[in-house]
């Protein structure tokens, strides 16, 4: 019910002023924006930058000033900083997870949002998320490959948009906009380190800007993070219990980032612009201790490593054509790699085990091409375009002592048969116009038209529509239809380890062992979008919006329950349980945005900026699409996407400057989440977490800063109800992994930042 007192007080109050005509006589909303540099957005629509504030669909930007006030290193954390409704947990014993972020937009899948740079598409990450987290079944992008200090803007539009941007922008899309000319030069230095005195972090990063000739500029950032390891593990106690303890926590990694951003303007008008970026991470995390054994009396701690290489060179060239025609012409190729390593490990089915292996590597590959045609008809603005895009997924088996019988403990190797090499093609053409045909309307429609090789084609629209009713209020509202495509991933990707003594499987759908189960070649997801809104100026220094969102998807993929093979069944396929993916479900994704922004300016070079963000997302599965997938058999997987993720969330993002002080305060609310063990869910609280930077420039071209993440040192609460040896209260692992801010608690940083 809190939810809805909130809902209902924030209508109220975007309506009581249109009552009150002496406040709408001040400045209009368009007017207000031009008094300071107005924030736009690319994003969502193909005739150029529009306000933000005022866009036919729900569109949010977060300006690389915010995200140096912020005082975080990592792209992934400052979108759960900001905003309301996407969700980032820290897994920790979860294999691959451990070492790529999931994250989420609204509750949905990680792969149900698009992301974009400098508005074209990225490749995903090449791990698909198989064990128990959040996003399951799933694999998005690795938003940690992209060097912060590099970002100009981040752009999330909250809106389906597969009918403009193709497969995967369901629950909406992330635009990340790079710096440009007129740039400064800098060098920035973060450390810090948690309450507890561990997971110390060292960030340095250079930011290098030229300016070329016309207004064309070459940009290089570099960035190197090095992340220690926190420990919140509860008290292992197993009988003969190892002497060294399960690492739950944030995992040991080191990360070095390189981005290059550049146009090169010609005498023609022509722009040639070149993006690449680089990035090498090598993460390490443990799996479960293991008990003594012949080789190890006292126990032993087996540690997987993922080596992380994802790179993108985009290359491309946009002018006029002739008399108001436009065009940009691109080609952007990218991959992802993840090689596996075990070490201090050991195979019990050796005779001479060694401590260390290579346990294979996973690739994803994709290369698009794109030509957008732009051209201005009276009152309407044309897009046409095409793309053509390759994939390509591959996983390389291990050595064979990873994976021989029960294989490398903690994480067997992919063998022989797991091996696999998949390549996918798709063609797209799409239409994108705006039409003003009355000066308070805007009509925006777009249709798209996709065949890929491997499940077909597909046709989706768009419509989106704002009105204003007055100078100080705008109505918005898009319908749309959508599609996802099954990725590589979840086609082709197989597995077979070995736990608590049974040989699990994961299987194509083609395969004959899950055939045996009902499996079927997968289907793409189709998506139904609806949203509603409002945006009221009430004053010269305030605007407050309230959008409604309602998805529906059909064929929802997720990954199977495991079934047991009968003993017949067992001695045929060598395995005891098996999994695959399966178009299973049909979900609607419901829920409303209320944002509210207020900034004055006091004298003597003092400011004011809040932003008060309140997010409610509600997930449910509505209806199976085979005997084989029932509430019952899948109760901790449909139970995750129902209530393992909050359902309400809020952001407070309060900014006070004066003359070379800045302020930055932030307030995150989490609301309450379930997680399932043993087929019994298990509630945990809702919390709030509260950040701070102070910084000072004691000259123009330095600043120092010193601020904490979590500075109350929120911990989330552990299981209440469940005691055992493994999860539990009092368990090796206390905490949910599905806690939304993690449960290492509070960091304490410094900073200084030099321009020159």
């Amino acid at each position: 019910m809190r939810h809805k007192k909130i809902v209902l007080a924030t209508i109220l109050l975007t309506f009581t002023p249109l009552f009150a005509t002496s406040d709408l006589e001040e400045l209009s909303l368009e007017d207000m924006l031009e008094l300071e540099t107005e924030v736009t957005a690319d994003v969502g629509s193909r005739s150029g930058a529009v306000s933000a504030v005022c866009n036919s669909s729900p569109t949010d930007v977060i300006t690389a000033q915010e995200i140096a006030s912020s005082g975080i290193t990592s792209l992934t954390d400052i979108l759960r900083y900001f905003v309301a409704g996407f969700n980032a947990p820290e897994t920790s014993v979860a294999d691959g997870s451990d070492h790529v972020r999931v994250f989420t937009l609204r509750g949905m899948s990680p792969d149900q949002v698009l992301v974009l740079l400098n508005g074209k598409r990225i490749h995903t990450s090449a791990l698909l998320h198989v064990n128990g987290t959040i996003g399951r079944g799933s694999s998005g992008v690795d938003l940690d490959t992209i060097a912060v200090d590099a970002i100009e803007k981040i752009e999330i539009l909250r809106d389906g948009a597969a009918a403009q941007y193709g497969s995967d922008a369901i629950s909406g899309v992330i635009n990340i906009i790079l710096k440009a000319n007129e740039q400064d030069n800098s060098v920035k230095i973060s450390a810090g380190e948690r309450k507890k005195g561990d997971g110390e972090q060292l960030s340095s990063s250079l930011f290098l800007s030229k300016q070329l000739a016309y207004d064309g500029f070459v940009n290089l950032s570099l960035q190197f993070k090095r992340q220690n390891p926190t420990q919140r593990a509860g008290e292992d106690r197993r009988e003969n219990a190892p002497d060294l303890s399960t690492h739950v926590g944030i995992a040991d990694a080191t990360n070095i980032l390189a981005l290059l951003n550049s146009e090169i303007e010609l005498y023609n008008a022509t722009t040639l612009y070149t993006t690449a970026t680089l990035n090498h991470r090598i993460s390490k995390a443990s799996t479960f201790a293991r008990q003594e054994s012949e080789a190890y009396p006292d126990g032993f701690l087996p540690q997987l490593q993922a080596e992380i290489l994802d790179y993108n060179l985009m290359v491309g060239t946009k002018g006029e054509l002739f008399d108001g025609y436009y065009y940009d012409f691109s080609n952007i190729f990218g991959q992802n790699s993840i090689r596996y390593t075990m070490e201090d490990t050991y195979n019990y089915d050796l005779p001479t085990s060694p401590d260390s292996f290579y346990n294979g590597t996973l690739s994803f590959l994709q290369n698009t091409t794109n030509l957008d045609l732009k051209k201005k008809i009276n009152k309407i603005d044309l897009a046409l375009g095409a793309e053509y895009r390759v994939e390509n997924y591959q996983i390389e088996a291990g050595d064979e002592a990873s994976y021989y019988m029960s294989g490398s403990q903690g994480f067997a190797g992919y063998r022989k048969e797991n091996e696999v090499d998949a390549t996918r093609e798709s063609v797209a053409l799409y239409l994108d116009t705006k039409y003003k045909p009355i000066n308070p309307l805007i009509v925006q429609l777009a249709l798209r038209y996709e065949n890929f090789s491997d499940f077909g084609d597909t046709t989706t629209a768009k419509v989106a529509l704002s009105y204003k009713l007055n100078e100080d209020l705008l109505l918005r509202s898009s319908a749309s239809t959508g599609f996802r495509a099954p990725s590589l991933s979840q086609s082709h990707y197989s597995h077979t380890s070995t736990f608590n003594g049974l040989i699990e499987g994961t299987f194509t759908p083609d395969a004959e062992v899950a055939q045996l189960f009902g499996a079927k070649d997968l289907k793409a997801e189709k998506s139904k979008h609806f949203t509603f809104g409002t945006v009221e100026h009430i004053d010269d220094k305030s605007t407050l919006s309230i959008d409604y969102f309602y998805t529906h998807i059909e064929d929802r993929i997720i990954l199977s329950n495991e079934y047991l093979l009968t003993q017949e069944q067992q001695e045929i396929y060598g395995i005891n349980k098996a999994r695959f993916f399966t178009n299973a479900v049909d979900t609607s994704t419901y829920g409303i945005d209320i944002k509210y922004n207020y900034k004055h300016k006091f004298e003597k070079k003092s400011t004011l900026d809040l932003e008060l963000w309140y997010n409610y997302s509600k997930n449910k599965v509505v209806s199976f699409n085979d005997d084989t997938t029932t509430r019952e058999n899948s109760y901790e997987q449909i139970d995750r996407m129902e209530n393992g993720q909050p359902k309400r969330s809020f952001r407070a993002n309060l900014k006070y400057s004066y003359n070379k002080l800045q302020t930055t305060f932030n307030t995150s609310y989490y609301g309450s989440y379930k997680e399932v063990i043993d087929n019994v869910s298990y509630s945990f609280e809702d919390g709030w977490v509260s950040d701070l930077d102070i910084a000072y420039t004691l000259k123009k071209d330095l600043t120092l800063a010193v601020g904490g993440l979590n500075i109350f040192d929120t911990i989330p609460n552990k299981w209440d109800g469940l005691s055992g040896y493994t999860y539990g209260y009092d368990g090796i692992k206390p905490y949910s992994r599905y806690s939304p801010f993690g449960y290492s608690g509070a960091y304490y940083y410094i900073r200084a930042t030099y321009r020159f």
